[in-house]
C-alpha cells in the first residue's frame, strides 16, 4: 500500500458522482410493497445498511446498490450504502464511485470519519443542510484504488469483529428475557397463576428533587436527570453536577447501585417501543436523583431488583405505562399510576434464583463489552493510521 504521505487531496466531485434526493409526491410512497424502497434521511438508516419502510412507486431521484447515501439535513454526515435500487428523498444524497478512481466502501469509511467536518459546513438557521455545490468541493485523501480497496477491507474485517460481539451481547441480552420469561410466565397471562398485587403494595416509586440549575458546578456529584435514562441503560454523555456537601444535605435523593430508575416524563419512545428505565450500577455512583426520574423503594422480603427491573422491561409493563401516557410532547406519569399497576409476585426464592441467574450473564456481558471496546480501539487506531 502507498504511503499516505503520497495522496493526493482531490475534491469529492472529481472522484464521485454526487445525485441530490428529492421528495417524491406524498402518494407515490406506502408500506405496500409498491414500487422500489424509498428512503427520506436518516431515520431509515442502519448500522451500515439501510431499513426499507417505505415503497414509491413514482420515484424522482433513484439511488443504486453500492452508492453511498449521506444525510444532507440535520443531521448532516450520517451514511449508509444502498443495497439496491432505490429512490432517495431530499435528506440524502447518493454518492457513486467513478469507475477505476474510486471505490465506495473506501468512501463510506472517509465520510464517516469527517462526519463533523461536514456538518460543520451545514447552513441554515432552523435545520441545517449541506449543499452540493459543498459537497463537490469538499477534499478528501484519496489514495490508488488498489490501497482504498486495502483499507477498506481492513476496516471491514474489524467492524465485522464489533458486530459479532454486539451480537453476542444482544443475545445475553435475550437469554435473560428467555429465563425470566421460563421461571415465571407472561406478566399479561400470569400463566403460572402468582399471586398479584398493585406494584406499589411492594415497591414505591419516588421522584427525585427539583435542584437548581444555578446550583450546578464544573465538577462534583453527578445529576441523574431524565436525559441520562436511556433504553434499559444509564447515559453520562450529558451531566451536570452538584456540590459534594448535596450528597448528605439531600441523602434521601442518593443512589445506590442496584437501584431501578424509570423516566417519569416521555416514558415510551414510540420509534423504540420502550419505556425508558435502567439499573444503576458500581460505576454511577455517587449520583443524586433529580424531578422526574423516579426511584423504586423495594420491600426486599418480597421483591428482587433484578425480577422487577424485567417485569418493566416486559411488553405488559409497557403496554400499561402506554395507557397513562397522553399523546402531548412531553407525556408524564405519576407515581401512583406506575403503582397502579397490576403485579404478579413469585416466591422472593425463586426470584433470588433468577438473579444469580442475571448476575453469571452480566459477568459475561462484562467480557463482551471489554471486547467490544478493544475492538473499537482497534478500528480507532486503523482509522487514525490511514486517515490522520
Amino acid at each position: 500500500m502507498s504511503s499516505k504521505r503520497e495522496w493526493e487531496r482531490v475534491r469529492l466531485g472529481e472522484v464521485c458522482e454526487i445525485n441530490m434526493g428529492q421528495s417524491p409526491s406524498s402518494e407515490s410512497y406506502n408500506k405496500e410493497n409498491d414500487g422500489i424502497p424509498f428512503y427520506q434521511g436518516n431515520a431509515d438508516f442502519g448500522q451500515m445498511h439501510p431499513n426499507v419502510r417505505y415503497f414509491c412507486n413514482e420515484p424522482t431521484k433513484i439511488a443504486n446498490s453500492n452508492d453511498v447515501l449521506l444525510s444532507v439535513r440535520a443531521p448532516i454526515g450520517a451514511l449508509n450504502i444502498a443495497t439496491e435500487k432505490c429512490c432517495i428523498g431530499r435528506g440524502l444524497c447518493a454518492i457513486t464511485q467513478k469507475e477505476n478512481v474510486s471505490f465506495y466502501k473506501y468512501l463510506f469509511y472517509i465520510l464517516k470519519l469527517k462526519s463533523a467536518e461536514l456538518n460543520a459546513k451545514g447552513t441554515g438557521s432552523t435545520f441545517k443542510a449541506i449543499s452540493k455545490t459543498i459537497l463537490n468541493d469538499f477534499t478528501i485523501p484519496l489514495p490508488p484504488l488498489d490501497s482504498q480497496k486495502y483499507i477498506a477491507d481492513t476496516l471491514d474485517k474489524t467492524q465485522e469483529i464489533i458486530d459479532g460481539h454486539k451480537k453476542q451481547l444482544e443475545e445475553l441480552d435475550n437469554l435473560i428475557k428467555a429465563t425470566f420469561y421460563e421461571m415465571f410466565g407472561d406478566p399479561k397471562v400470569n400463566d403460572k397463576g402468582w399471586d398479584t398485587v398493585e406494584l406499589g403494595k411492594v415497591a414505591k416509586l419516588i421522584g427525585g428533587y427539583a435542584f437548581k440549575s444555578e446550583d450546578y458546578i464544573e465538577n462534583g456529584i453527578r445529576l441523574l436527570q431524565i436525559a441520562n435514562v436511556q433504553k434499559d441503560i444509564l447515559s453520562w454523555e450529558i451531566t451536570n453536577y452538584l456540590p459534594k456537601e448535596y450528597l448528605n444535605k439531600y441523602h434521601t435523593y442518593n443512589l445506590v447501585s442496584g437501584d431501578v430508575v424509570l423516566a417519569m416524563t416521555r416514558p415510551i419512545i414510540k420509534s423504540l417501543d420502550a419505556v425508558k428505565i435502567a439499573v444503576v450500577k458500581d460505576s454511577d455512583v455517587p449520583c443524586l436523583l433529580n424531578q422526574r426520574v423516579g426511584k423504586f423503594d423495594v420491600d426486599k422480603n418480597l421483591l428482587n431488583s433484578d425480577f422487577l427491573l424485567q417485569f418493566c422491561r416486559s411488553q405488559y409493563f409497557k403496554n400499561e405505562v402506554e395507557l397513562f401516557s397522553s399523546n402531548s410532547l412531553q407525556p408524564n406519569v405519576s407515581s401512583k399510576q406506575i403503582e397502579s399497576i397490576i403485579y404478579y409476585l413469585p416466591p422472593i426464592e425463586l426470584q433470588n434464583k433468577f438473579s444469580v441467574i442475571v448476575a453469571n450473564i452480566e459477568e459475561q456481558k462484562f467480557l463482551v463489552k471489554k471486547s467490544i471496546i478493544e475492538s473499537q480501539n482497534l478500528f480507532n487506531s486503523l482509522m487514525s493510521e490511514y486517515f490522520d
